[in-house]
């Protein structure tokens, strides 16, 4: 970061202006929106502003010395401090950010090699990669691969789009391609590895990942693969130096890493070794998915040790909450999007997240519910089945007036309605199956349910090209479930949910949010259920200002030996008056009714 230039003095402000350039690692103006905040040391109070062309602008700060800090995805935080010396003066900053070795790299490497209508493409292709716009990338890059097929480098890009639209069968494709055009393309072995794991071909998995090693041997993804690839395959040695190394580098990773090299000093008869390190998992992760797995084997360690039995084969298959889930996941579940715990959304290193990032995000929560209690609008519905194979068949599409009608009978609970009607009276849902709730999953931010969760800030990433805090989210066991439930037969079954939600860093308003099954429903044969909901602003003149409401949904679900895919997208929006409503303006058929016990969601497969 560059020193603080003191400007000409200006009279007559209220304070003075920071204004803030960041630069690529190419000293060029940062194409992609950037996180800027900046934190008083006198009075604590936090500013921040997202980027436009690399640069930022706070203005009017009062005397003070401040705390400047940049984060970006795919790049290092840059923390630095700056002091403004009078409101007369303004600091100008210029910021330089260094690029996450871990990140992947969405540069051409081989832009001399293309011929010119295809690297153009394939450059069109790169920036809207940047902006998050996958399906202007997907045109560009195809027609670059179309016209210049044997470019590894575009190959490399077509298959990390695929894995960002969550379909891995064409990532493998072209990742494999990029590998036989170019053998040390390390971008593509890393995600092949990857893709090889999640689907439990471990053998492959470590090929591909040995290759990133033996020329980035600091590659933290490929060492996790390999620890967890040689633990799967009960080579127990080769998991301890490799979980070992990522131990001994501290950190997060190092804290969950402990989970694979107890296990491995498990399998090498090492126990007392092993119960350490295990113990020392479970300090660091009490909440951990596995975490009743791992004491189980605890005690059957200890009970080796104080028997004497050192040596003795323990039941060390715990598997990885973060990796092994992911392979199983994928094994049965052709056609359905990774579970969220499989997705690793990139963060902009060394950004810490806000410390009051719930309790900020509660408001727009709140807010949805009044938005969504004050409009109508046309739903469109698309219904796909899936066969076996992951492929889409049978698409129906259906319209309906949609409406949603929001009550508080007592202080603490929720009665949540919606209303269909179609134009030919008789409500008539795809397959029978009638879906209620998707688009207003949000409210599990709502301070009524936000206890409900475990939460946590995973960190600064982005959505659709503009800084976003990542916040994960999961039922606590000891809560009763009340999000969401499935009808089958008039019989209840409560759904326990974990998820994902996108808050944008300016304003705090939930633009994205994902969810999946912390477990499935074995009784009715439910094995995954995966939503996806978008919000965005609706402005309405007679308002005179935005609303935030859903955009659209999408749920899918592997029901029995059934699986389907459900989109619903909603436009002409029409604002009304909230004590406007009641029964006569709302649709007489089709209604779903949600009651206090499950206020969200109801799925009748």
């Amino acid at each position: 970061m560059g020193p603080g230039l003191p400007g000409t003095a200006i009279a007559q402000r209220a304070g003075a202006n920071i204004h803030v350039t960041i630069l690529d690692e190419n000293k060029k103006p940062l194409k992609q929106q950037s996180l800027v905040r900046v934190t008083s040391q006198a009075t604590g109070a936090v500013f921040f502003q997202t980027t436009s062309a690399g640069e930022a602008k706070f203005t009017d700060l009062l005397p003070a010395k401040y705390l400047i800090e940049v984060g970006a995805s795919g790049y290092f935080a840059v923390h630095e401090q700056i002091a403004i010396t009078g409101i007369a003066f303004d600091v100008n900053e210029t910021v330089s950010l260094v690029r996450d070795p871990a990140a992947v790299d969405l540069k051409l490497k081989d832009p001399g090699q293309l011929p010119s209508k295809a690297r153009k493409e394939a450059e069109k292709g790169v920036l809207a990669l940047e902006l998050s716009n996958f399906t202007e990338a997907r045109k560009h890059l195809e027609a670059a691969n179309h016209l210049h097929p044997a470019s590894s480098s575009i190959n490399f890009l077509l298959g990390y789009l695929a894995l960002q639209q969550k379909d891995p069968d064409h990532a493998l494709f072209y990742l494999t391609a990029a590998i036989k055009l170019d053998p040390s393309n390390l971008q593509a072995q890393n995600l092949l590895g990857q893709i090889y794991y999640k689907r439990g071909d471990y053998a492959r998995a470590i090929e591909a990942e040995q290759i990133v090693i033996a020329s980035q041997g600091q590659s933290l993804i490929a060492r996790n693969i390999l620890a967890n690839s040689y633990l799967k395959l009960r080579q127990f040695e080769k998991a301890r130096e490799n979980s070992q190394w990522i131990v001994d580098r501290g950190g997060s990773e190092g804290a969950s890493a402990r989970l694979v090299l107890g296990q491995a000093l498990a399998g090498l008869h090492k126990d007392e070794a092993a119960i350490q390190t295990l113990t020392a998992y479970l300090d660091g992760q009490p909440a951990s998915s596995v975490a009743p797995q791992v004491r189980q084997l605890l005690t059957q360690l200890k009970r080796q040790v104080s028997q004497g039995a050192t040596g003795a084969n323990a039941n060390i298959a715990v598997g990885d909450p973060e990796l092994s889930e992911e392979s199983e996941a994928l094994a049965g579940n052709a056609g359905m999007p990774l579970d969220i715990d499989a997705q690793r959304p990139s963060v902009a290193a060394g950004v810490q997240c806000p410390a009051d990032i719930l309790q900020t995000a509660a408001n727009p929560s709140k807010q949805l519910l009044d938005s969504l209690s004050q409009f109508s609008a046309i739903e469109h519905m698309v219904h796909e089945n899936i066969s076996p194979q992951g492929t889409p068949r049978n698409r129906q599409t259906r319209q309906f007036n949609y409406v949603v009608s929001i009550s508080e009978p007592a202080q603490g609970s929720l009665i949540i309605q919606e209303y269909r009607d179609s134009a030919g009276g008789e409500l008539d849902m795809p397959d029978k199956i009638t879906t209620t709730g998707l688009p207003v999953l949000a409210i599990a931010f709502h301070p009524l349910f936000r206890d409900d969760f475990d939460m946590r800030c995973e960190g600064l990433g982005d959505w659709n090209g503009q800084p976003a805090w990542l916040v994960h989210f999961q039922q606590i066991e000891e809560k009763p479930s009340r999000l969401r439930r499935y009808v089958v037969s008039g019989n209840n079954y409560p759904v326990r949910l974990k998820g994902r939600a996108w808050i944008q860093a300016d304003n705090l308003q939930i633009v994205h949010l994902e969810t999946d099954l912390v477990r499935g429903i074995p009784e009715i044969y439910l094995m995954t259920e995966h939503t996806s909901v978008t919000y965005g602003p609706v402005q309405f003149k007679r308002r005179g200002a935005d609303l935030w409401l859903p955009q659209n949904a999408e749920l899918y679900v592997h029901f029995a030996k059934r699986r389907f895919h459900r989109s619903e997208t909603f436009d002409h929006f029409m604002l009304f008056a909230t004590d406007a409503v009641d029964k006569a303006t709302l649709p007489k058929t089709g209604s779903s009714r949600i009651p206090p016990a499950a206020p969200a969601a109801t799925s009748r497969p």
